[in-house]
């Protein structure tokens, strides 16, 4: 799904491994990283009701899993991170959970390993992991093949048009960053060219995941909310962030302001067999 070969997967497995010991703080625990898990903790809870079996791709520290598993949702987590499963089981131990999630180390461009444990109710992937695959049409025909006929699959991407970034880098004087979203569309990440960051635009998404899925909608996050590198600026004005965040719920489903936000917000459905196959 990537490129063929094990390269990129062993460059992004080192860095994930790496970044995974400043996660939390350096996104999760974030006020920016939690306004933005609210939103779309409010959309697992409305897709995935209590009793339903949901695989997650790129499950990262298992914070997600932890609170779709609190709500009675049984979760298959998987990410190609050793160290993020590491922690996300660490993390789920410590709590007594209803439904205990699984984790298991496995890139998403080796779905299809787990055909025989489908179907599931379900999917999701939070975060922008999917933004490190080059390819979603195959991640949608695999992710096909595990999930039931009329599943929902929630998918957290970049998006690629954020003016308020924009203006975050030119005030700093740093023009070439703040377009580099909507000029470059895929970027070498952490100094070295085997890692890949990949921005596809939402219809580019909504193409690529056209053969087997269709889309039920989609909403932008973080229009007004400044992203995580503004953390400083969050923390010293936390009812501004507050009123941003009230803000941001309210426009970021509209047709104008979704598509300038930092993160987007995909709801999908899995075709049933007699539309797959037209």
């Amino acid at each position: 799904m990537s490129s063929g070969t094990s390269s990129p997967l062993r460059a992004a497995e080192l860095y994930w491994n790496a970044a995974a010991a400043t996660y939390e703080q350096d996104f999760s625990g974030t006020t920016v990283g939690k306004i933005r898990r609210e939103v779309v903790w409010s959309n697992l809870e409305r897709i995935f009701p209590s009793g339903q079996h949901v695989l997650e791709l790129n499950c990262g520290t298992g914070i997600d899993a932890a609170f779709l598993a609190r709500r009675g949702v049984q979760v298959l987590g998987c990410d190609l991170s050793p160290r993020m499963i590491e922690l996300a089981r660490e993390r789920c131990n410590s709590e007594a959970l209803p439904h205990p999630p699984e984790f298991r180390v496995l890139p998403t461009e080796r779905l299809s390993l787990l055909e025989p444990e489908g179907p599931f109710d379900g999917a999701f992937s939070n975060f922008s992991g999917l933004n490190c695959v080059e390819d979603l049409t195959q991640v949608g025909m695999a992710l096909s093949r595990l999930l039931k006929p009329k599943a929902r699959f929630l998918l957290c991407m970049m998006g690629r048009f954020v003016p308020l970034e924009i203006l975050w880098f030119l005030y700093q004087r740093k023009p070439r960053r703040a377009f580099q979203r909507l000029r470059e569309s895929q970027t070498s990440y952490a100094a070295t060219a085997d890692l890949v960051v990949y921005r596809p635009t939402v219809d580019d998404i909504v193409k690529q995941m056209k053969p087997s899925f269709r889309l039920l909608g989609w909403k932008g996050m973080g229009v007004v909310v400044p992203p995580s590198y503004a953390e400083h600026v969050a923390i010293r004005f936390p009812r501004l962030m507050h009123r941003l965040a009230q803000v941001d719920r309210r426009i970021g489903a509209l047709p104008v302001f979704r598509n300038m936000a930092d993160c987007v917000l995909l709801e999908f459905e899995r075709k049933d067999t007699a539309t797959t196959a037209k």
